[in-house]
């Protein structure tokens, strides 16, 4: 698709896509050059409308240097602080380089600053540390009272989406542990994907004859409790945990409730949650400094290159060439003109490539007059 794709008009090209983004980056010739043109025709390539373009953002420069650091850091992802979209950005580097794609030497170093970045952030702030959800966070605290209630045949009760994602983290991160799946209806549980991974039985069926479990996971609707004392004098033992996400719950509160194991009650973990989300909002303030710091020594950094530190001591000759060039245009460059102003307008660039077209725009009209007019886009 990459390989398509570079053959309408693209010199370079990295792809990224996960389950909530589709992302291109490249470079183009020349900082002035309207790249629309060339994500209209890619568009097209995939069926998409001119409205598609409109849709979805676009980004350059600097702009688009930022957002690749926001995006490596996590701080565009649906859940803020997760880790998986470093790896993916890194695996979609690797798959141009082992598949021999073309990636400009600035887009990778781009891309170098955006993982050297998303490490420091890593280090220096908690911003992946703790969960913000509540499904998350149960997970979080199984694995942390793991040692103390270990893991051996876990059972998930309802088919809300907080069951679902806690039958597939089972199934993928503890594939060898026992695991029941249980509803009211089991052949609404079989319509699920996931429920290949357990054994499914009805609630009915699960009440009655519940066996002995380490873990249980319980988010339904229904209007009163499931689990009552009748329920919790079958269990033998008491080391087990026990994760009501149910409003209003489906655990009730009693003395054989606490013989049977402990119990994290919904409201415990709403409150936790909104607590890690206000420390994780602080952690978000420290990752845009350092992103933004990272940025500034960045744009420095390209500054004292040999080349801009050479331009720098001919600049206002280059200023006072460019103005006298940009006064005689009218609709377009004099043929005679063009190669010089070409020339000076790339160095021009490469000194300024961190600001903005419309910071350029400015300049270049402070140059020509009021009255002038600057054609670029």
């Amino acid at each position: 698709m990459v390989q398509r794709v570079l053959k309408l008009g693209f010199g370079d090209l990295v792809y990224l896509s996960t389950c909530n983004r589709v992302e291109f980056y490249t470079t183009a010739d020349d900082y002035f050059q309207c790249t629309r043109a060339q994500w209209m025709t890619l568009l097209k390539e995939f069926g998409l409308s001119e409205e598609a373009y409109y849709q979805g953002y676009h980004f350059e420069g600097k702009s688009a240097l930022r957002h690749l650091l926001r995006v490596g850091a996590s701080l565009e992802s649906l859940v803020i602080g997760e880790t998986q979209i470093l790896g993916q950005l890194k695996d979609a580097l690797k798959w141009n380089r082992e598949n021999g794609l073309p990636v400009n030497r600035a887009l990778e170093r781009d891309f170098q600053l955006c993982f050297q970045t998303a490490k420091r952030i890593r280090t220096e702030t908690a911003i992946g540390e703790k969960p913000v959800s509540v499904a998350t966070l149960g997970l979080h605290h199984l694995q942390r009272l793991e040692t103390q209630y270990p893991l051996t045949r876990a059972v998930v009760v309802g088919r809300s989406p907080i069951s679902q994602l806690t039958v597939q983290w089972l199934s993928e991160n503890r594939p060898q542990i026992p695991l029941v799946w249980v509803n009211r209806s089991v052949g609404a549980l079989e319509a699920i994907p996931a429920s290949s991974k357990a054994e499914c039985i009805a609630l009915s069926e699960f009440l009655e004859s519940p066996g002995d479990f380490s873990h249980l996971f319980t988010a339904t609707a229904s209007p009163t409790p499931l689990f009552g004392e009748g329920f919790f004098r079958k269990l033998p033992g008491s080391q087990r945990l026990l994760f009501d996400y149910a409003q209003p719950a489906d655990v009730e509160v009693s003395p054989e409730c606490a013989r049977a194991g402990r119990l994290l009650h919904m409201e415990d973990l709403v409150k936790e949650a909104q607590e890690n989300a206000r420390e994780r909002k602080l952690a978000v303030s420290t990752a845009e400094a350092i992103i933004s710091e990272a940025l500034r020594a960045y744009c420095r950094e390209q500054k004292e290159a040999p080349l801009l530190r050479e331009f720098s001591a001919v600049e206002p000759q280059v200023l006072e060439e460019l103005g006298r060039a940009l006064l005689l245009i009218e609709q377009e460059f004099p043929s005679e003109f063009q190669p010089q102003v070409k020339r000076w307008a790339e160095r021009l660039v490469k000194k300024s490539w961190h600001q903005s077209r419309e910071h350029l725009r400015e300049v270049l009209q402070k140059l020509t007059g009021p009255d002038q007019q600057v054609p670029l886009v």
